[in-house]
């Protein structure tokens, strides 16, 4: 299994870092992805790579930091692009829910570090609340590069815009386990370009709702996509480990460096 969407740099895994890894391999996940939301969440998703063989790193500025980020942190961004361990950009895009009033400047952040990811060869994964039409107005600037809809949470309707573009994934977090509209989206999703995720410590899947979400629970989710498309476990661990193969390509030297 994959869990391509953790957050393990959260402050709640600072006490028994060692133990979720642990758990997470013994429980069958093979890789987990640390993603970041700005500068020293991206540094401390790298080092924790460093610590793991079973870790990757994704780096990138949230736009939540719009109205706060430097070209001196784009400068960072960009250097750590150039560590081995670092697969993708991310978490990056628009969010019109508790990002910032001026939807311009979330944007114009967006933008400069898609054509990073366009510069240096890196696929993105995308944060999107409440701003779907726009950033897909954004990516669809971009067909050289690709994304993936990180924690997809839309329906059949946005699922029907993805289906048509080749560059554009979707990955489904614990929220597939108990929204009906997510799991009607997951129905038609491209068996392609689909992976699962757990967005940990956030939105633990059934059976583990109400507790700290941790990269081992990504099975949940793999369980219920398996359901939904009418398939055994083994069979859509395959599917969606390819996928994020495919997307990320993981090894280990010489990735995305300029």
């Amino acid at each position: 299994m994959t869990d391509t969407h953790s957050h393990l740099n959260d402050p709640k895994f600072s006490e028994d870092l060692d133990e979720v890894v642990k758990r997470a391999v013994d429980w069958g996940v093979g890789r987990i992805n640390v993603v970041g939301y700005d500068v020293p969440s991206s540094v401390r998703a790298v080092e924790i790579a460093e610590g793991f063989p079973e870790v990757w790193a994704v780096v990138g500025l949230h736009p939540y930091e719009a109205e706060r980020y430097s070209d001196e942190d784009l400068k960072k961004l960009r250097s750590l692009l150039t560590h081995p361990k670092v697969v993708a950009i991310g978490e990056i895009g628009l969010d019109y829910y508790r990002g910032p009033a001026d939807r311009r400047v979330q944007r114009e952040l967006f933008v400069r570090q898609i054509e990073m990811a366009r510069e240096t060869s890196f696929p993105v994964v995308l944060h999107v609340r409440d701003s779907f039409e726009d950033v897909v107005s954004v990516i669809s600037d971009f067909p050289e590069v690709r994304f993936v809809f990180h924690s997809f949470s839309g329906g059949e309707r946005e699922m029907e815009k993805v289906l048509p573009q080749k560059n554009w994934y979707v990955s489904f977090s614990g929220m597939l386990t108990f929204l009906a509209h997510v799991r009607r989206a997951a129905a038609i999703a491209p068996r392609d370009r689909t992976f699962v995720e757990t967005d940990a410590p956030y939105l633990a899947p059934v059976p583990m709702r109400g507790k700290r979400n941790e990269p081992a629970y990504v099975k949940f989710t793999l369980e219920r996509l398996a359901k939904v498309w009418g398939m055994g476990y083994a069979e859509a661990e395959k599917i969606t480990d390819g996928n994020a193969e495919r997307f990320f390509l993981f090894r280990k030297q010489g990735i995305g460096s300029t």
